[in-house]
């Protein structure tokens, strides 16, 4: 009767080791996974940060790109552009920003000085694109200068 009292002791003793063991062991597992999940979450913003960027750049991309080979302003693609300049400031430094808001005045610039000549009556158009045809030709350089700018304004942002 002893030895089986003996041997209940000494399971029981084993027992009460691996218990001992085994809480420090989920612990250091439990924070192990933590800190996986807290470097994925850290490298998923990132991944989304640069993703966002990616498409504010892709954005005036698409715009000068457009006016670069067309000579005008799509209205649609001007419309997603300005989306992407109110989303710029959580994005990007004062530079950037001040630079798509240089961009964005000298498109609407060209479409100002478009409406005025489409406003005028027949007999005024002439004049009227006499006026705003050397305005519209000067944006259209201001922004085909703004394409070849756009990557090196980006780069540094984009990487």
């Amino acid at each position: 009767m002893v030895t089986s009292l003996d041997s209940l002791i000494f399971i029981k003793q084993v027992i009460d080791i691996f218990t001992a063991l085994l809480s420090p062991i989920i612990a250091i597992s439990v924070a192990y996974i933590a800190y996986q999940q807290w470097k994925l979450n850290v490298a998923k913003e990132k991944r989304d940060l640069k993703s966002d960027r990616l498409k504010i750049y892709q954005s005036t991309q698409r715009l000068l790109r457009g006016i670069d080979n067309t000579h005008k302003v799509d209205l649609k693609v001007y419309e997603d552009f300005q989306e992407s300049v109110a989303l710029a400031d959580f994005y990007f430094d004062e530079g950037v920003v001040d630079w798509l808001h240089n961009v964005d005045m000298e498109v609407s610039c060209w479409l100002n000085n478009l409406e005025i000549i489409d406003a005028q009556e027949y007999e005024l158009k002439e004049s009227a694109l006499a006026f705003c045809g050397p305005q519209i030709k000067k944006s259209i350089d201001a922004l085909q200068d703004y394409h070849c700018q756009l990557l090196s304004v980006f780069k540094e942002h984009l990487q």
